[in-house]
């Protein structure tokens, strides 16, 4: 069987397969050559971030107006430095949550503290917005007149959970009266309406959000001169660190070589890291986003190899030797190119379990491994699936399109690569599907599916959730759009209910399902960006990963 490792897997035309071509990746070896700042710049900067950090640590404690204190969080967590800060965000909030902020009669205030109370997870009910109704049970109409007022009044009701009525009021009004007055109001303010508009903040990717922010923060009145400067240092310092992560993992990727061997597969390791960034970007979880990236490249790639390449009956034969975690029978009846991907597979995730073994956390890589398992099975019922033309009602395809999306694989990734001690329950509740887990899935399925349902009709793929959904309830397109999308926003609803509810689960094993599911609404909103990155992915990954600020100016 060691003879394998010197098979000629290069492409051939003669292997009697057929693929349609993805857009070609336009990074090549770029990150390999990239060359960051010196080391030099990056002591200086590091120092700068500890004395400033130490200057906003102070004026976190010794801001004592609630308004003031809400303000000065928020656009901490915005400017994408929060996490420097979590001790004083935690304290400053819940002595603002002991004071309570019912008892003002400012929109703006209790809105905004509404918000970041429920995203510390520090219980406040709906009920404080009571006071903004009329007596119809409406919003007065009066509050238009606020459009800063409006915005946190938007932004909090995208915080809602199922059967908050008057948080789906709010959502309604704002989003009316914000449309029609957006590109009436001064370009900062309009900017900020218009993607809030299109992304609530609680969506969006922390990165993106935090480099796109600080440009209109530079922009505002009152900006502090202090934590604009600690946040662009901070911006740059990170974006090494993730540079030189890329850099690695680029060597990694040229080495294993499946982008050559596998041409009828995407070849996406940027893109892919990128998404991981979206998930969780804090330095202290560098080795979290290394290895998942890397199992992200072999899981995107199986995907293809099911939708792409294999016939059924070699499909099979693949799924088999999957399921048994062993290759000695069955190997060599494989494709060479699927021979080169279980190498590669059975060698990384022996890699990962050796690193494991030296921290004492071997148990982790079973329940990986189980997921991979029956992410194969999936991907080969749904292939049964478009060979036999069948199109299951709704329930019987979420049965296997929620596993077959992945996101549960992607969970476990991040829990295995963290460097934190994580229960063994932990694993077992993630493995149990719980309404956390299920509902970020139906978020990236349903997204998923909304933007590729052209691109996999013309290749004759596998039904969509779109599809089965028409099927069932003999509808059009657009019904059937628009009730899924309904699904979405219920399924974001029991993500931020779980959240609250799920006290006893540290957040920052909850923050990577949350985060997933704001990945999803970037890169599937209008388009499958994953699939075609060109344009808008391209753009984002140059923005956060390629784009600094000059030390020069900034120091």
């Amino acid at each position: 069987m060691e003879d394998t490792c010197f098979i000629d897997f290069s492409p051939s035309s003669e292997c009697g397969y057929h693929w349609q071509g993805f857009q070609q990746s336009v990074w090549g070896d770029y990150f390999i050559k990239y060359s960051s700042m010196s080391s030099s710049d990056l002591e200086l900067i590091v120092l700068r971030i500890r004395e400033l950090k130490y200057v906003l640590s102070q004026a976190l404690r010794d801001t004592t107006d609630i308004l003031r204190s809400l303000e000065l969080i928020d656009n901490i967590q915005h400017l994408g430095v929060a996490y420097h800060f979590q001790i004083e965000i935690n304290e400053a909030l819940t002595t603002i949550h002991d004071v309570g902020i019912e008892h003002t009669n400012d929109l703006h205030t209790i809105a905004l503290g509404f918000r970041l109370l429920r995203e510390q997870r520090l219980p406040i009910s709906a009920d404080v917005f009571n006071s903004f109704l009329d007596k119809e049970g409406e919003f007065k109409a009066s509050l238009i007149a606020n459009v800063k007022a409006l915005l946190s009044l938007y932004e909090a009701a995208c915080l809602g959970t199922p059967n908050e009525e008057i948080l789906e009021k709010a959502i309604d009004f704002t989003r009316r009266h914000l449309s029609l007055m957006c590109s009436h109001l001064e370009p900062n303010m309009g900017t900020m309406v218009a993607r809030a508009l299109r992304t609530p903040r609680f969506r969006r990717m922390e990165r993106l959000e935090a480099r796109e922010f600080i440009s209109l923060y530079e922009k505002q009145e009152n900006r502090r001169e202090d934590l604009l400067q600690f946040a662009k240092l901070d911006f740059q310092w990170v974006q090494s660190i993730h540079l030189e992560e890329l850099r690695s993992i680029s060597i990694w990727y040229k080495n294993i070589s499946l982008a050559k061997h596998l041409p009828f597969a995407r070849d996406r390791l940027v893109e892919l890291y990128f998404w991981i960034v979206g998930v969780c970007f804090k330095p202290c979880f560098s080795y979290a986003r290394i290895w998942t990236t890397k199992l992200s490249v072999l899981v995107s790639m199986m995907d293809d190899i099911y939708d792409q390449y294999g016939t059924l009956e070699e499909l099979q034969l693949f799924t088999d030797i999957i399921k048994r975690w062993e290759f000695k029978e069955g190997f060599e009846k494989l494709s060479i190119y699927l021979q080169k991907y279980i190498l590669v597979l059975y060698r990384t995730f022996k890699e990962l379990e050796n690193e494991l073994e030296l921290k004492k956390n071997t148990y982790r890589i079973q329940y990986l491994k189980e997921e991979v398992k029956k992410l194969s099975q999936a991907y080969l019922e749904e292939k049964q699936w478009g060979i036999q033309g069948y199109v299951p009602n709704v329930n019987d395809h979420l049965k296997v399109s929620l596993i077959s999306c992945a996101y549960p694989l992607l969970v476990f990734c991040f829990y295995v690569g963290m460097e934190e001690t994580i229960p063994e329950e932990i694993f077992h509740w993630v493995a149990s599907f719980p309404k956390i887990v299920r509902a970020m899935c139906i978020i990236c399925r349903i997204m998923n599916d909304n933007t590729s349902d052209e691109h996999e009709q013309k290749e004759n793929h596998v039904a969509t959730t779109m599809h089965s959904y028409m099927k069932e309830h003999k509808c059009t397109k657009e019904e059937a759009s628009q009730k899924l999308m309904e699904m979405v926003e219920n399924a974001w609803k029991t993500l931020n209910q779980e959240f609250l509810l799920l006290t006893d689960i540290p957040v920052s094993l909850l923050r990577p399902i949350i985060n997933l599911s704001c990945m999803v609404e970037l890169i599937y909103k209008d388009k499958d960006s994953y699939t075609n990155p060109h344009d808008t992915m391209t753009d984002n990954i140059k923005l956060v990963m390629l784009e600094p600020f000059s030390p020069t100016k900034i120091i």
